[in-house]
Formats: structure tokens, sequence, C-alpha cells
């Protein structure tokens, strides 16, 4: 409750910009549009998941030079993401058959900075901030009961006695630290190493956009989004009973946006362009 009041508060922040600023000639922004993702790192492969993306932001002009300008962009919005596949996980020895659907819905602030040519075309990048305000993931139609935490792997018991496994990212390396603890060389890594239950809540993201408009104050908006930390680190095995120790794999949101962009005060913009060129 206490995330989605300081939500609305940025919402109302960002569509309140445009009158706070009125001397300035902030430009208010809506979006809408759709997401094609995927997780890297999750042995299940393409933008199969579909999502909305949705939400409200201000421009900021900060620079203006001949035809090109630049301006800031500040975002509030409400993004889903995951992954999905009807036969996932297969591995290189074996499968878990059935579906997997992974469901991370984010509320997300992106800073972004635009270079326009023309009052057209732009280019933008920056980076975002995502926070989990919804979380779901299936097996076989059967939900994990997968949580919020730090996403990572732990040892099952005696955890303070024993190295840190926290930042393992190979399994030969967390095998070398398993067997060098203590525990003899016959024992399955999976019966000592607990694998990771949850995705972390953080998101930041470093994000690429191509935007265009198409007509009066509408823009189409194509933008990339790749998350710069994992958001899980998970072990996966060959077999399902985790008889066969497999991989260690770190995952990361991978995220294509198509979305419609409607550009408010964009007119008096220009009108203040043009009345800037004739007093020079």
């Amino acid at each position: 409750m206490k995330r989605l009041r300081i939500f609305t508060l940025l919402l109302a922040f960002t569509m309140a910009a445009p009158a706070l600023l009125h001397a300035q000639i902030v430009k208010g922004e809506v979006f809408f549009g759709g997401n094609a993702c995927q997780v890297d790192g999750d042995e299940c492969y393409g933008f199969r998941r579909f999502g909305v993306h949705a939400g409200a932001g201000a421009l900021i002009p900060i620079l203006k030079v001949s035809d090109f300008s630049m301006d800031v962009g500040l975002e509030v919005l409400f993004n889903q993401k995951g992954a999905y596949k009807g036969d996932s996980l297969r591995l290189h020895l074996g499968s878990y058959t059935g579906k997997y659907n992974l469901k991370l819905n984010y509320a997300e602030i992106p800073l972004m900075l635009y270079i326009t040519d023309k009052d057209r075309y732009s280019l933008g990048v920056g980076v975002s901030y995502g926070r989990i305000v919804y979380l779901d993931e299936k097996h076989n139609g059967v939900s994990t009961g997968i949580a919020l935490g730090d996403g990572k792997l732990h040892w099952k018991e005696n955890e303070e006695n024993l190295p840190d496994i926290s930042r393992v990212k190979d399994i030969d390396e967390l095998a070398e630290i398993v067997y060098s603890s203590g525990f003899p060389d016959t024992i399955q890594i999976s019966s000592v190493v607990a694998n990771s239950n949850s995705y972390r809540a953080n998101d930041f993201n470093i994000c690429a956009s191509l935007r265009v408009r198409i007509w009066e104050g509408f823009h189409a908006e194509l933008r990339y989004q790749y998350s710069l930390s994992p958001i899980r680190t998970r072990m996966f095995y060959r077999d399902e009973s985790q008889n066969l120790d497999s991989r260690i794999r770190t995952q990361f949101n991978n995220a294509i946006t198509l979305r419609l962009v409607y550009i408010f005060n964009e007119h008096r913009s220009k009108a203040n362009k043009e009345s800037s060129k004739e007093k020079q």
C-alpha cells in the first residue's frame, strides 16, 4: 500500500509539472503501448511474454541549437515484463515438460535524455529504476510460490559457518567452494545448496529509444531496455529429481517496447521557438 501511494504521488507530480513550470514550457506526456519481453538466463528463449506499458511524464527543454534540441524526460510507468514458453526449461540432457509463465509487473521511473532533429526525429538514452508490484511464476500451470528477496543461492543450513556463495556465477566455482568446505566429493551440490527462491524487488535498466512525430502531438516510439544487474541467480538441473547438477545462470530483464506518445504544449513550444527566432 505504501508503494502504491508513492507511485500515485509521482504520477500526480509528472502530470502537474507542466502547470507548475509554466514559464519554462515543460511539455507533459502520456504513454500507452506494449512490451515484448524475455528473461535472459532462464532457459526460455524468445520474446514471448507480452505486457502493458502505460504512464505519464514531463519533457523539460534544456538546449536548442539550430534545428537540434535537447530535452530531459522524467516518466512514471506501469510496466509488465516476464517470460513465457509452452514447453520450457529444456536442457541439454533432459527437460522439465509443461508451460512456464513468469509475470513481473513494475512501477518504473525512467530518466531519459532526448536529442531531437527538426522537431520530428528523436534519439533517447537513459536509465530507469523499477520496483516489482506484482510477481507470479508458474510451472506446469502451478504457482511456484516465488517471493521477493535477494534472488541468490544460499546454504541449506549452518550458513554462518560456511563461505559466502551469494555471488557465485559458475557451477565449477560453486563445486570448488562446496568440496573445499569439508563436504565429501561424493555429495550432490543440491543437497547442501538451496536454489534461489526469490526475485530481487528492484531492477535498474539502461534504455535506448527512437521517437518519430506522426501527427499533431502524436509520436511513435520504439524503446529497448536491459537490466544492469541480475534480477535472480538460479541453479538449473539436468533432470527433475535434481540429482544431476547442471549450471548456474544469472537472469536479466530484456524488453522491447512499442508505444504511442502524446505530448501536451507542443504547439506552444514551437510558437515560442518561432517568436525567439524573429526577435533574434
